[in-house]
């Protein structure tokens, strides 16, 4: 597949172009009239019919690359482009086309005939003054036939010669700034009419005010050219009043997008705990929240609140200094004094009770566990506060915990860590299994590391060992890892087992943000080494079968990359693309720029909006289809709050692996991706749109069970 990136840029970097050279012959006619010669006025008109063509070309060149685009990523990657964007470029060109290039071709050949019967004439006149000793007219001196009269002028300044120009660099200006602002036009009507009447308005007050040029220019008999001051001082009003305009859109538009400065602690309604269901790596703010004094014991317990709990897990927030396997000392926020905080640990069925203490916290903390089922807490905690939660462990598989308050802030600082759940029916086998939970972390103070270790940590494992190593990726962005020295087994992803997997080797490991792979293996009588791509040998996990660093295997950062949709064996499932869906939603993904927290910088958005005003309403029981387009610059990561999403089709093409099971899916540049998942989880529905203050990862789109909106508006 072509390179999208690559494509795109180029098709953006084209508007620009276009508005570059349609500037020039813009200007070269509009100067036209002031040409003080009709050999220069023809000159002039021939160099602006050169330009016109080249600004053809370039449309053409336009129209070719979004042909390409949409051969290379179908549809939805020009919808706006060609419905929103080239229309304010194509409409003005064709009235180019249809009024300025015959006028122009005319007046570029209006010194045909004219001129060479002026030429004889003035070849005649200049023997007669010499017979009579007159001194000839310098060579670079109009004569009298030479001057431009106010017919050439009246066809300089022709409405219909000069307006399709000066509307074509109007529409290129209206496209790019729409392709820069609002990539996805097509979905905001009003924005798209507005672009239109701008056009339209900018193109009626250009007709009146040159149809006043061109009856000045047609019936002025003592003409004088403006001087050049008066033609700045207009320039200068002109350039003046557009950067007024834009400043006072500007202030505005960045006032909007301020966030709270403190938002309330109690508010309930504002749900600001909640991680969104969709999460997008866009920039946002981080805000201090206010403790309330005094300390209180919450209990948030859900169904079942009897029994005595199977495993009981205590975990303490404060803020601390750690230090590194490297001896660096980072002042960390931590639980229970670790960093990452400590590994919880349980099987399947058992009642689990954590308790949550905020030690010394003052921005206010909860824990979200990601990926799983579990009741959610609904109360952040102030400094002092503790809360108490109970439930079911349903589930299998790999998944991790972090704090819920000022993503990515508390995560980067140390708020989290690996959480793991075992089968049931685990049987004792005669074969050793070694299970170990990597997590892989990176800020600016600690740098990369793997389960808090900022070098590489040495195990030693028996030969013939079965090796499970459950990885976490815990940054906000896709992470590579190699594994080397043996081939390896992915068995499980996001939680969920891979059915038949495929002895692999020679592959790269690249979980998008919060993702999770099991990987299995049996021991070699050789090292084998697990560690990021970037780094190779001094970082990541070393296992070897003596405890030596001998015989260290060389890291081959130039990898395939392991794809979960090749993967493994088909088995039946529950639901594929031929499936009846109750629901289908389609997200497009793009960048555009704009404010966001009183910043202006690249932000990512999802079907046009920052935070989208429209929820996905869902139904109990509900089979939802998501086509997710990323028509971006950059990889977005998508978390599926509470539920997990079968991935169908990616670019098209369906899945043929195993099931494809994940609750976060990361989307790379010019990517497609159809999903579908089972609404049936109701506990995990947002009851609130989110607010910007809550969307600490980015864009949300809230996940919304009809029946939890029924009994809101029923409520008094």
């Amino acid at each position: 597949m072509a390179d999208f990136e690559v494509l795109a840029g180029i098709h953006q970097g084209l508007f620009l172009v276009l508005l570059i050279v349609m500037l020039v012959p813009t200007t070269m006619a509009n100067q036209l009239v002031f040409r003080p010669t009709k050999r220069a006025f023809i000159s002039s008109a021939r160099i602006t019919l050169c330009f016109l063509w080249s600004a053809l070309f370039v449309f053409a060149g336009h129209l070719v690359m979004t042909w390409v685009l949409f051969e290379s990523f179908g549809w939805l990657y020009i919808k706006d482009k060609l419905l929103g964007f080239l229309p304010f470029i194509f409409v003005p060109l064709l009235f180019c086309l249809l009024s300025t290039f015959p006028r122009l071709w005319e007046l570029a050949g209006k010194g045909g005939r004219d001129s060479r019967h002026s030429q004889v004439d003035t070849d005649y006149t200049r023997i007669l003054l010499q017979e009579k000793n007159v001194r000839p007219v310098k060579a670079n001196s109009p004569d009298l036939d030479d001057t431009l009269d106010a017919e050439w002028r009246g066809d300089a300044s022709c409405p219909e010669l000069l307006v399709p120009l000066q509307a074509t660099v109007l529409g290129c200006l209206i496209a790019l700034f729409l392709q820069v602002f609002f990539p996805a036009v097509t979905l905001e009507p009003s924005i798209l009419f507005l672009a239109w009447g701008v056009l339209l308005a900018g193109v009626s007050l250009l007709w009146i005010q040159q149809s006043w040029q061109h009856q000045y220019h047609s019936t002025a008999e003592n003409w004088v050219k403006p001087r050049r001051l008066l033609r700045f001082i207009r320039f200068a009003m002109l350039f003046l009043m557009t950067a007024l305009l834009a400043t006072i859109w500007g202030n505005q538009a960045m006032i909007a997008s301020r966030l709270p400065d403190h938002p309330s602690l109690g508010a309930q309604n504002q749900d600001d705990h909640a991680l969104p269901d969709f999460v997008f790596p866009v920039k946002a703010s981080a805000y201090s929240m206010p403790s309330t004094g005094k300390p209180k014991s919450i209990d948030v317990s859900t169904k079942p609140k009897q029994g005595n709990p199977d495993r009981t897990f205590s975990l303490n927030a404060q803020k601390t200094t750690i230090r590194q396997a490297s001896g660096k000392t980072v002042e960390a926020w931590t639980l229970n004094g670790q960093y990452p905080g400590p590994e919880i640990r349980m099987k399947q069925g058992e009642l689990v009770e954590i308790t949550l203490l905020n030690k010394d916290i003052s921005e206010g903390i909860d824990i979200h566990w990601h990926g799983m089922q579990t009741p959610v807490n609904d109360d952040r905690l102030a400094k002092g506060e503790k809360s108490v939660l109970r439930f079911r462990a349903e589930q299998t598989g790999t998944y991790w915990y972090h704090s819920h308050q000022q993503i990515p802030g508390q995560v980067v600082n140390g708020l989290f860590g690996a959480l793991v759940i075992e089968a049931a029916d685990t049987t004792t086998t005669s074969k050793p299994i070694r299970n170990i939970a990597m997590i892989h972390h990176k800020d600016e103070k600690a740098g990369v590391t793997l389960n808090g270790s900022d070098t590489q940590k040495i195990e030693t494992v028996t030969p013939g060992t079965t090796v499970r190593l459950r990885f976490i990726n815990a940054e906000n962005a896709p992470v590579t890892y190699l594994l080397q020295g043996t081939p390896f087994q992915v068995v499980a992803i996001d939680g969920t087992e891979v059915n038949e997997p495929n002895l692999i080797a020679n592959q790269a490991l690249q979980p998008g943000a919060g993702g999770r792979y099991d990987i299995q293996f049996t021991m070699p009588n050789r090292p084998v080494l697990f560690a990021p791509a970037a780094n190779q040998h001094d970082k990541g996990l070393l296992l070897s079968p003596d405890g030596s660093k001998d015989a260290v295997p060389f890291l081959n950062a130039e990898l395939s990359v392991f794809d979960p949709a090749r993967y493994g064996s088909p088995t039946a499932l529950p639901f594929d693309l031929s499936s009846h869906f109750d629901r289908e939603y389609q997200l497009l993904i793009d960048s555009q720029y704009g404010f966001y927290d009183g910043k202006f910088e690249r932000l990512s958005t999802v079907n046009g909006d920052l935070l989208p005003d429209t929820r996905m309403m869902l139904e109990e029981g509900d089979l939802i289809k998501l086509t997710f387009v990323n028509r971006s610059f950059q990889d977005q990561s998508l978390y599926l709050h509470g539920h997990h999403m079968l991935i169908l089709s990616r670019d098209g093409k369906k899945v043929t692996g195993s099931p494809w099971w994940t609750d976060t899916l990361q989307i790379a540049p010019g990517e497609t991706y159809e999903v579908a998942f089972r609404a049936n989880n109701s506990g995990e529905s947002m009851k609130e749109g989110p607010h910007k203050d809550e969307t600490a990862f980015g864009i949300a789109i809230p996940l919304v069970y009809e029946e939890h909106l029924q009994k809101e508006n029923s409520s008094p």
